[in-house]
């Protein structure tokens, strides 16, 4: 199959499969209708088997450090490190409302950077909302802070979420060259983040709130051991990160090492059992395969000639270099989700010898840009999910309101800081 009918039977069951996916209907994973999709376009033969396993080995970098990081993040838990650091944020506040805000945004961001949005999206946000609960606050602007810094704090380092796993691996970039270029856009996108939060929720803030209703924050440590143990190793692992590019080793060794060395520690103190693995997410390892395989399908059928056409005869002066693929990626991070925008984006950049700027201008999209809709990232439903658990219903409208102001321009701001580099350092 060729021509018109292979674009249009490849759009159809890439749209089927990203809304079944969002919409889960009968309450099945997201990782069923992405492996769904990509059997669909096997069985069709819109992809050849040697595509896909292409597709897929181009990615084994990324999906190997992903599983690194999801166990080392699941035994830090374990140990009681992230609920020790959200008291330890909330008691610094000393009853200060306003300073309290602040201290979460840090500690989210921090998290982020260090262990994934995902680690935030799912392990900060219910302790959170925990304590602000505790301390009889509004639930609203904490659920905003977890969800915006999940996605928002996400740019700085290669580890710290998968699209800039992808794109590091894709386009060779060092953890050390990745972070240095993208450190001082993050700091400028949290800022600004920040600062249109505290304005946008100036009145859901109190001033002050009761301190002593929190709880003592060595009483959620387990094992005094395994926690020192985890502080330790989780410091190693993130000065070997910037060590390993030096010694030419890849950062799932250095992610990958350092759970190994907790897990042995964890079942030495008894804090890890078996049942921990029960507890790690792996459904997300079939939904970015699914996903690999479908969006090469679409490459396939046409983008990728539609992309190099396109990067031969457009190439937009700065700022505009990087203004213009943070907007289509911001685009399409919104309406189909940042992960396979992300995807596709990297595919037309790569088949199109894209330039540095406009690399990095769609990976800030992909990670400042999906805090429009509801479906624009994971992360941002896994936060919304935590809530309403705890009772805290957030719809779709109050976050297009909220994104719709914030996002513009947090992306500007880091648009133009990121352009401004390459002015400086080529």
């Amino acid at each position: 199959m060729a021509g018109l009918p292979r674009i249009l039977l490849t759009g159809a069951v890439f749209v089927a499969m990203l809304v079944l996916a969002i919409k889960r209907p009968r309450g099945l994973p997201e990782a069923v209708w992405t492996t769904a999709g990509a059997v669909l376009v096997l069985g069709l033969g819109l992809v050849t088997p040697a595509a896909a396993i292409d597709a897929v080995t181009a990615g084994r970098g990324a999906l190997l450090f992903l599983a690194a990081l999801l166990a080392l993040s699941a035994l830090i838990e374990k140990s009681g490190f992230f609920e020790w650091a959200a008291i330890h944020a909330a008691r610094r506040a000393k009853g200060d409302g306003r300073a309290l805000y602040r201290n979460v945004f840090v500690l989210g961001a921090l998290i982020t950077a260090a262990l994934s949005l995902d680690t935030t999206a799912v392990i900060l946000t219910p302790l959170v909302l925990a304590f602000v609960q505790r301390l009889r606050l509004p639930a609203r602007p904490y659920v905003f802070a977890c969800a915006f810094v999940a996605n928002n704090a996400s740019l700085f380092l290669p580890v710290s979420n998968l699209t800039n796993l992808l794109f590091a691996s894709t386009f060779h970039f060092s953890f050390l060259h990745f972070a240095a270029r993208l450190l001082v856009p993050q700091l400028v996108a949290l800022v600004v983040n920040y600062a249109v939060f505290r304005r946008l929720f100036a009145s859901e803030l109190p001033a002050r709130f009761d301190a002593s209703l929190l709880p003592d924050p060595d009483s959620v440590v387990p094992h005094r051991g395994y926690f020192r143990a985890a502080a330790a190793v989780l410091a190693l692992v993130l000065a070997g990160y910037f060590i390993a590019p030096f010694a030419h080793v890849e950062p799932y060794v250095i992610g990958g090492a350092g759970a190994l060395v907790l897990l042995v520690i964890g079942v030495a103190t008894g804090r890890v059992r078996a049942a921990l693995a029960k507890e790690i997410s792996w459904g997300v390892f079939p939904f970015v395969i699914g996903l690999f395989i479908v969006v090469r399908a679409a490459l396939d059928a046409g983008l990728r000639q539609l992309s190099e056409a396109g990067f031969a005869r457009v190439s937009p002066p700065p700022p505009l270099d990087v203004i213009v693929p943070s907007l289509v990626t911001t685009f399409a991070s919104n309406l189909i989700n940042n992960l396979p925008a992300a995807l596709l984006a990297r595919g037309t950049l790569e088949q199109g010898h894209a330039s540095e700027p406009a690399i990095y201008g769609a990976l800030l999209g992909s990670n400042l840009g999906p805090n429009i809709t509801i479906v624009g990232s994971l992360a941002t439903l896994l936060v919304l999910a935590s809530a309403k658990k705890k009772g805290v219903d957030l719809g779709a409208r109050d976050l297009l309101r909220i994104g719709g102001i914030t996002t513009p321009l947090v992306l500007l701001a880091a648009g133009l800081t990121l352009s401004a580099t390459f002015l400086v350092v080529r």
